[in-house]
């Protein structure tokens, strides 16, 4: 047993106090000094609910190619305050969808508390609309097909949780039933759907979309006096899906983020960092597994060469820097920042019950920030994992 000091943050209020950690689970919250023999005294930082990353590419050395590169990872995003994280694939062959999953099996149990929990992968592609990919290669998008999704169900099993693509495609609804009945969350991306198409996707299962606002086209053509509401307005309306935002104040500008807030509520809005190879490290010229380069420079992550040079490519960010933004950059107060950086993710994935928030009986999944927002340390299933 032992009990960590500091300001934590509640599902419903921030309390100074002690949070007792009994058999790797939170137990209670104490104002006075516990009578335990170890306690981490973090006066005056965050105590939080560590951070749940549902989409993200890599960062530093690490991408998620293999067991060796998925431990990498959990081991560093574990610095930044990360509990759980799902790798994301994207711009791949089949065959590497299909390595990463297995490769994510067989990383969690080499972790084995050492970083941050992987509870299973989220690929991002390969069906994906041509018209508005993004930063991922032309020649890495395919057609919907029953045969290449169903090799992605029974090689990767209960370890795929989320897939995004695009439901306007050829056999989009198919997909989104197909996903949803055998376990995987839906996802709209990359999407070029007039907005009346959103419901038809939500009556077939569709519950969560990501990135918002980034690789969607802009909504509203002009008629005389009226401004249609499109794809992105119909989202923020609809309250059965779930909406990711990259939350690096880059892809996404701080007045969408209180916009998208306010009209989401504490429960639908899912902050995600999208970080690529590279995010943490220094500035330079990287690569995604395709080969498509991009350069890192000033915090920020823009393709180089081609005619999409200069457009950003995923994020540098990490969840630690999530939180703050939310905090200091956008006026959201700890309390409802800690659902959009963990809460609401694990009930994306149906872990809620196990983690994410501070409450009796989750697993004892903390990240502590002190006040510039600095991860000083994180603790997984109990077990401090990273102390600054």
């Amino acid at each position: 047993m032992f009990s960590i000091k500091g300001r934590i943050v509640t599902p419903s209020d921030v309390v100074d106090g002690y949070l007792m950690i009994n058999g790797g689970k939170i137990d209670a919250i104490r104002s006075a000094t516990p009578d335990y023999e170890k306690v981490y005294d973090f006066s005056g930082a965050y105590v939080l609910p560590g951070f749940i990353d549902l989409h993200t590419h890599g960062i530093g050395n690490y991408e998620p190619l293999d067991k060796g590169n998925l431990i990498g990872m959990a081991q560093l995003k574990a610095r930044y305050g990360t509990t759980s994280f799902l790798p994301t694939g994207a711009a791949m062959t089949t065959g590497q969808y299909i390595n990463m999953g297995a490769s994510a099996r067989e990383a969690v149990v080499d972790i084995d508390g050492t970083g941050a929990k992987i509870p299973g992968v989220h690929l991002e592609g390969p069906y994906i609309n041509p018209k508005s990919s993004g930063a991922m290669a032309q020649s890495t998008r395919r057609p919907i097909t029953v045969e290449e999704t169903r090799k992605y169900i029974e090689q990767i099993g209960d370890t795929l949780k989320l897939m995004t693509f695009s439901p306007e495609l050829e056999g989009g609804i198919e997909l989104i039933e197909y996903l949803t009945r055998n376990g995987v969350v839906a996802a709209l991306g990359h999407s070029v759907a007039e907005g009346c198409q959103l419901r038809e996707f939500v009556n077939a299962g569709l519950s969560h979309v990501a990135h918002m606002y980034n690789a969607f086209v802009p909504s509203g053509e002009k008629e005389p006096g009226v401004l249609n509401a499109g794809l992105l307005e119909q989202i923020l309306l609809n309250e059965a899906l779930t909406c990711e935002f990259i939350c690096d104040m880059q892809h996404v500008s701080p007045e969408y983020i209180v916009i998208a807030s306010r009209l989401l509520g504490d429960d639908r809005f899912v902050a995600i960092t999208d970080s690529v190879y590279g995010a943490g490290r220094e500035d330079g010229m990287y690569a995604f597994p395709n080969g498509t380069r991009y350069r890192i420079a000033d915090g920020v992550a823009r393709l180089h060469g081609g005619e999409l040079s200069g457009c950003l490519a995923g994020s540098v960010l990490t969840m630690n820097r999530a939180f703050a933004n939310l905090v200091e950059r956008c006026g959201i107060n700890p309390v409802t920042a800690a659902k959009y950086t963990s809460t609401n993710a694990a009930r994306v994935i149906g872990v809620e019950d196990e983690t994410g928030s501070i409450e009796r009986g989750k697993c004892a999944d903390i990240a502590v920030l002190d006040d510039a927002c600095h991860c000083v340390a994180t603790f997984i299933n109990g077990t401090p994992v990273y102390v600054k």
